[in-house]
């Protein structure tokens, strides 16, 4: 049994196998395109190789896309058939792999989790548990599993700059912004390249109301993207949320315009309906259009692309932003449909993610229906009641906040002074800071003064 630089076992023989399971790794963890090129190589150099069958599968069904769920299952029986004995370690991923296409998610985090205790330099399962703990809300549970494995890691240590931004992400996401700030910002010095460690600064940077310095240094960053994958359009999305929130809105556009559906990009033409794509694109739109910014007929394209994703429950998170594109290219049908597509999956699975749906998506979803309807009112009985469960769908607080953006708005068309009362308190405990230099909560705060 051979063991990877980090001294994890691995079931293979090969080499040749084991040296392109390495690259992939390394790919994965950089958000590189070419992932999924490294596994396949490592399974041509050794076919009955399981850990690269497991992991090919756990990346398919991190698409969050039904149809593909074909292609993980294939994935899965090819890992089960592979020669045995397998370590405990790629039994662990196969056992994660079967969670998660059974709807299981907790379960596989759990699994990432007691590999990770076991091997604290396990990067792909550090990394695949704090994906899927994210998309569920689980920040405390995501920040714990890297935290534990802080020890075990050192400069002396390859991968530690990628090992730093995991960290980082997790450190800010449950408000410990100043070490987020270092962890992160010593992956981007041991790699300019690291995505996730600029993702974490940006994303302490946003909180802490550092408008200015937040757009310089994402903007800094943007020459480090060329090999990335759609974690590139993240980025951009985030600098395009520097410039709204300090007023620049005619920059956010072009930004969206250029980069975020730029259709010429390779990205977009071989994976055009992207869940994290759409997620930007709606959230910029409609934050522009709370601030008053006619964005055209931008909301065409993406409401044909949320339209595909009626019946997709593979991640709150996404939904009520498709519900929201429906609704704001006035396709008011089919956001309906969407809504009782949700509302049957409530009942009929019964899982962890129908509990996120119940708490947080579906009353997202209805509210966000009820705000591009104009109808105020019910916009406040959707989310006053669900606010406190919106970390349940997923997302970030920057990314979440969008919702409290629109629950804002429309207390302030209905003069709800205590609402926004509420609701800015909140947001301060949240750890959005310095509200009173943020364009999207101007108006909130003028009403209360």
């Amino acid at each position: 049994m051979r063991a990877d630089d980090w001294g994890n076992p691995l079931s293979t023989s090969s080499s040749a196998a084991a040296a392109a399971l390495q690259t992939a790794t390394t790919a994965f963890l950089g958000w590189r395109t070419d992932t999924m090129a490294h596994l396949t190589a490592a399974l041509e150099a050794d076919p009955d190789f399981a850990l690269p069958h497991a992991l090919r599968g756990l990346i398919i069904a991190g698409l969050r896309k039904p149809e593909l769920l074909a292609k993980a299952q294939g994935c899965l029986a090819a890992a089960h058939a592979a020669r045995p004995p397998m370590s405990g370690r790629e039994q662990g991923y196969i056992h994660a792999l079967e969670a998660t296409l059974a709807g299981r998610i907790t379960e596989a985090a759990a699994a990432y989790e007691h590999m990770v205790r076991a091997h604290p330099r396990d990067l792909f399962a550090l990394r695949l548990a704090q994906f899927e703990l994210f998309w569920i809300g689980e920040a405390d549970w995501m920040r714990d599993i890297s935290e534990r494995a802080s020890p075990y890691w050192s400069r002396a240590v390859p991968g530690f700059g990628g090992f730093q931004a995991m960290r980082a992400f997790g450190l800010e996401e449950t408000g410990e912004y100043a070490l987020a700030e270092v962890c992160g910002r010593e992956a981007v010095q041991l790699d300019p390249t690291d995505c996730w460690g600029t993702h974490a600064v940006a994303h302490v940077l946003v909180m802490q109301g550092r408008l200015g310095e937040g757009a310089a240094f994402v903007s800094g960053q943007k020459n480090n993207w060329s090999a990335a994958n759609h974690i590139r359009h993240h980025l951009w999305w985030h600098l395009a949320l520097f410039e709204i929130e300090r007023g620049d809105y005619a920059a956010a556009l072009a930004i969206y315009d250029e980069r975020l559906r730029d259709l010429a990009s390779p990205l977009m033409q071989a994976v055009p309906d992207f869940y994290v794509d759409l997620q930007n694109d709606v959230a910029l739109l409609q934050r522009l259009e709370l601030r008053g910014i006619d964005v055209g007929a931008r909301w065409e394209p993406i409401a044909d692309l949320a339209a595909e994703r009626i019946g997709n429950h593979t991640n709150p998170f996404t939904s009520p932003h498709a519900v929201l594109a429906l609704a704001a290219a006035e396709r008011l049908e089919a956001a309906e449909e969407a809504l009782e597509a949700m509302r049957a999956f409530v009942i009929e699975d019964g899982g962890v993610l129908a509990a996120r749906y119940q708490l947080a998506a579906l009353p997202a979803s209805e509210a966000a229906l009820a705000h591009r309807k104009g109808d105020h009112a019910a916009v406040l009985a959707h989310l006053l009641p669900a606010r406190r469960n919106l970390w349940q769908m997923g997302g970030s607080h920057a990314q979440r906040d969008l919702f409290f953006q629109i629950l804002a708005h429309a207390a302030l068309r209905l003069e709800r002074r205590d609402v926004l009362d509420i609701l800015l308190e909140e947001l301060r405990g949240l750890g959005l800071e310095h509200l009173e230099e943020r364009t999207s909560y101007a108006d909130a705060l003028a009403a209360l003064h």
